[in-house]
Parts: C-alpha cells; structure tokens; sequence
C-alpha cells in the first residue's frame, strides 16, 4: 500500500526540522539511523572487520546459541556499532542546540526491532522485540511527563502507543482506528495496559507466522506452522555468520545441547516463560503443570486479541497478494465478508499436532475459504512430519489434483506425502512448482531436508537456469541439505540480498 501524499513536508534523506522556512513553526521530525541495522552483520564472513572497538574474547554469549568465534564476532560487532550509534546521537543533539530549538523539543530515542543475533529480529522473543526507549523533556515541558523527571517506569508499552502519544502532547483525540493509547501527556491512560501483543511475519518464502502476548512477568508465543522449524533458513538472516555458524554446527550433530538443538526443531506450538526471571527465554514453562492456569489465561487473551483486531496474518502470503489485487486487505476482507474469526480458529487448531483433531483438519480442505483449507493441509503436514500419522487421509489426494485449490495448500499436502512414503509424487509437484518460481514450494522442499536428494540433477540444471537470486538462494540451499553442494555455496558473492 503506498503512503498517502502530503503526509510530511518532506521526506528524504535531507529532510529536516531546520529546513521550514518559518523557525517559529512547531515541527514534527523524524530521524533514522541505520548503523545498528542488521545489515552491519549480514556481511557473511567476519573478515574485513575494522576498526574494532569491542574484544570478541569479552562479549556475552546466550545460552542457546553455541559458542563459537563467528558468533562471537557478530555479537562484538554489533556492540561497535552502538558505540558508533552514540556518536551519531550525540551530533543530532548538538546540532538542535545550536538550532536554538533544544529547550522547546520533547526527545524520542528508540530503535525498530531488537537486536541483530541470531533468534533476535524477526522472531517474537525478547531479543527480537524489546527495545531501548528514552523520552527527554525540557524543563517547560517537563510536566507533560505525568511523572517526576526523571524516572524510570515499568509501564507496558508499544509501537501502537507512539502516536497517540505525540498527539495528546499537541491536544488531539485519537483517531478511532488507532488501538493504542497515549502514555505521556497531560491527558495519557491512567489505566495501564494489561498486555503487550507482538508477532512474527517475516520469514522470506517460509511462512511460519507466531504470535506472542506478556503482562510483563510471563510471555507466551504461539506458534502456528507446525511442521517447520525456527531455524528454516530465509535469505536475508542467514547472511550473518553467526547465523551460518551455528546452522553448520547443527548439519555436522556438534550440538549436544538440548536448548540450542530447539532451534532445529519444528516449533512447539505454545512457549511460556517467566521473562522477569528467564529474560532470555530459555525454559518453557508451558508444559508445566504448577503454570497451567498462567498458561491458559494468556492464550485466552492471545487468542481473544487476533480476533478483536481481525489479524490478517493468517493468510499466506502468495494468496494475501492475490487478494491484494482488489485493493487493501482491510477493504478486501470487508468486502467479501470473509470470517477471519474461522481463520484463526483454523490456525490454532493446525498448530496443536493432535492426531485426534484429524478430522478436523480434514473437514477444513473441505472448506470454501482457501485460507481454512491451507490450514488444514498445515496441520496434516505437521502431523505427517512428526510421524503421528503413517498415511495421508483419501481426500488430499483429491485436493492435490483440483485445479481450484490455491498452490499453497497443495505444496504442504505434497511435502505430507514425501513424510508418509510417497515421495515420486510429493517431490514431483513440488519441484513442478518451483520451476515456475513458486516460492512456497522451495520452503517445502527446503524443509524436507535430505528427503529432496532423488532432485539433485533436476535441481542442479535449474540452478544453472535463469532463475529470480532469491530462488536461487533456496535451491542451493536445498541442493546443500541433499549433500550435492558445500555450505559455502549457500551464497553467490555477486548476489547481495537486502531486507
């Protein structure tokens, strides 16, 4: 969707509070600083690196990523570029108090995701979700605080309560369609939220969408594609060697730490953690029984949350891109009078892996919604690949030849039918699909491991075919699991991927 016209005055690389032609006139001014992108890392190998401020010897290492020099380096070289950030700071501040205009502007210091390790942006844990926030006030302005200044609050807060923060410091309502809610200002929520709601839904050709909601003492994720790992390789993240490094640690079984082979795993459905006590999310609670009651509260209000907001993040991204061809999703689902509620029931019941909700999942390929179908055909391959179901059920076979059906559905059906023994037919598909450039079928071959090696040749001819960079990142990564390429080549040094 593109940005509306006349939203800023001007919006570049220039732009500038200092550019308005009347120095009288409040501004509104925003400045991005790209020095902690993730793009600092995602440099593939760690030479090159310098000047180096940071010793790789004394940086902190989590738990659950292995110990190894790479990993170290990219931890080292991202606490440089905080250093770097700083002074970049320090310039914006010195330059708006030679402008005059430093004791009449309120400060907003935060960053966009958190940091760039591996399992931190993109995914829904605390390394990939929490940020650092600072709110400066001038002395004039400091009682628009609505606290003593300074201090230090343990309030919940979001992105969604930005913008309705700023406004109440200029006295306006809110719009309706804002959901969060002012936590500045003379007129800010006096009630404060009893949840924060973050999700995942960046994963490249691998649709693996989680959500996760917390009240600040305890988190729970909610992970919906059942049959797929949080370690399915994307091609922007694994440009970070610390990323690669424990991804090879992983091929070459030099893990023997339960925590860090979790990565590798297809995702539990529920994580629950105690992140005042376990910041870094490491023991799930969930399975628990003295934390059941925590658990079901926050699925509750997770569950209650995607639905009072119409989450549209059920919808798998290729068909989210067909609707689109009407217009914006919001309108689209509008229009048609599409029931997300039965999407997201659909969702959550697919990400539960029970054999028992078999028919379930049946009676939704049966369904008029593609978006229900494919999370029938979800939960039947998560089923498959975790061998609680020996065959598929008669019907899938009649799904994977309809010409109705939306590919997605079909890709997941065809990469269940490689897990229970039909593998011609399976990989057939699946590489008939991804010679087209479909890339929902090079995430189902990639996550098929070893089991794709019977399309080496096919594999290695389309490789040397005019193919999008991005499909080419996915076969050489599938062609890697098959053990017909080294690791090394999971890359081609003339193909930089951007995010």
């Amino acid at each position: 969707m593109k940005t509306p016209e006349n939203v800023w005055n001007e919006s570049s690389k220039k732009a500038s509070y200092q550019n308005r032609s009347d120095k009288s006139q409040p501004f509104f001014s925003v400045f991005n600083c790209g020095i902690t992108h993730m793009s600092r890392v995602a440099t593939n190998t760690v030479d090159g690196r310098k000047p180096r401020t940071v010793k790789t010897e004394n940086v902190e290492v989590p738990a659950y990523i292995p110990d190894v020099p790479n990993v170290r380096d990219d931890i080292a070289w991202n606490m440089d570029a905080v250093a770097l950030m700083d002074q970049w700071m320090g310039k914006q501040l010195a330059a708006l108090e030679k402008s005059g205009e430093a004791d009449n502007t309120i400060i907003f210091f935060y960053s966009d995701h958190g940091g760039t390790v591996p399992r931190g942006k993109a995914y829904v844990y605390e390394t990939g979700t929490q940020i650092p926030l600072i709110v400066y006030f001038p002395p004039k302005w400091k009682h628009l605080a609505g606290s003593t200044v300074p201090a230090v609050s343990d309030r919940l807060v979001s992105f969604i309560d930005f913008a309705p923060t700023v406004l109440n410091f200029a006295g306006v309502k809110k719009p309706g369609f804002m959901v969060g809610s002012p936590f500045l200002g003379n007129k800010a929520s006096q009630q404060k939220p009893q949840y924060i709601f973050t999700f995942r839904a960046n994963q490249g050709d691998s649709y693996c969408p989680s959500r996760a909601i917390t009240d600040g003492q305890y988190k729970l994720i909610w992970n919906y594609q059942s049959a797929y790992p949080n370690g399915t390789r994307q091609d922007y993240q694994w440009q970070m060697p610390a990323q690669q490094a424990w991804d090879i640690a992983n091929m070459e079984g030099k893990i023997d730490n339960a925590l860090q082979k979790k990565f590798w795993l297809p995702v539990e459905p529920f994580e629950l953690y105690d992140i005042k006590n376990d910041s870094l999310e490491t023991n799930n609670l969930a399975g628990k029984a003295d934390y059941y009651s925590v658990l079901n509260k926050l699925k509750k209000a997770l569950s209650q949350t995607v639905r009072e907001q119409k989450d549209l993040g059920f919808i798998p991204r290729e068909y989210r891109h067909t609707l689109q061809e009407d217009g914006p999703l919001y309108n689209v689902i509008r229009n048609k009078n599409i029931d997300v509620n039965k999407e997201i029931t659909a969702a959550e019941t697919a990400s539960l892996k029970q054999p028992g909700q078999l028919n379930t999942l049946i009676s939704y390929l049966k369904d008029k919604d593609p978006v229900v179908q494919y999370w029938g055909a979800s939960g039947i391959c998560g089923l498959a690949k975790s061998g609680a179901i020996k065959q598929l059920p008669g019907a899938t076979a009649d799904i994977i030849k309809s010409e109705t059906v939306i590919p997605e559905v079909k890709c997941l059906l065809a990469e269940a039918q490689v897990y229970t023994g039909n593998e011609s037919k399976g990989l057939s598909y699946l590489f008939q699909q991804l010679e087209s450039g479909f890339g929902p079928a090079a995430a189902a071959l990639q996550n098929l491991g070893s089991k794709a090696k019977p399309l080496t040749a096919d594999l290695e001819k389309l490789l040397t075919a005019k193919t999008k960079n991005r499909h080419r990142f996915y076969i050489r990564s599938i062609l890697i699991n098959c053990g017909a390429l080294p690791y090394t080549a999971l890359y081609d040094s003339s193909e930089k991927v951007s995010d």
